[in-house]
């Protein structure tokens, strides 16, 4: 049975060359195996024949899977990517935020609420500290005068009548580590205060 065969079409469009080789008076279902791949071969050696015809057309390309694939999504690499700081100002926070307890030490969002919160503690922490030494040297003279057979507030209201100015945390360094030092100024300040009360 003869075949009629549809000449080639080309498209320009997409730049390839579309060959339809189909026979029309016989049906796609009654076309074997062999007949369709004698009609592969058709198509292969018409479209060989046209590129050859038309020399400044451009050959199909097919494109390559690693070409049109992003590079994140390409297993060679698939490593996770680290994210950086976004100023200047984050590094610094971070910086500051070394020794913090869990993401406060490296996250900025948790970083910078912690941080805050520590200058508000350093800033009442420095007024504490004050008041802590100053608790701290009272107990430690009140200790050395009493071995002396005298008070903490006895010796306060001496010292302030014998003249001698030396503060509370000379006085306290002198009765922990230089008891003998300590004991010649408690002296000087009875002797002091006993001859100003004798004076008026």
């Amino acid at each position: 049975m003869a075949t009629t065969m549809m000449p080639s079409m080309h498209q320009g469009s997409r730049g390839g060359d579309l060959v339809m080789a189909r026979s029309m008076s016989t049906p796609s279902s009654s076309l074997g195996r062999g007949a369709w791949t004698n009609v592969h071969q058709r198509n292969v050696s018409s479209s060989v024949s046209s590129n050859s015809l038309f020399p400044n057309s451009s050959p199909t390309v097919t494109p390559i899977l690693s070409s049109v694939t992003p590079n994140y999504l390409v297993g060679s690499n698939s490593a996770q990517q680290t994210r950086g700081f976004a100023s200047k100002h984050h590094k610094a926070v971070i910086r500051q935020s070394k020794g913090f307890r869990g993401r406060a030490n490296r996250c900025f969002r948790v970083a910078i609420r912690r941080l805050e919160k520590s200058w508000q503690y350093a800033y009442r922490d420095r007024k504490v500290k004050k008041r802590e030494f100053r608790k701290l040297w009272i107990q430690r003279l009140n200790a050395g005068v009493r071995q002396h057979g005298m008070s903490y507030s006895r010796f306060i209201s001496m010292q302030g009548k014998s003249g001698v100015v030396l503060d509370r945390k000379i006085l306290s360094g002198l009765a922990m580590y230089e008891p003998f030092s300590f004991k010649a100024v408690v002296n000087v300040v009875q002797k002091m205060s006993a001859g100003g009360e004798a004076g008026k």
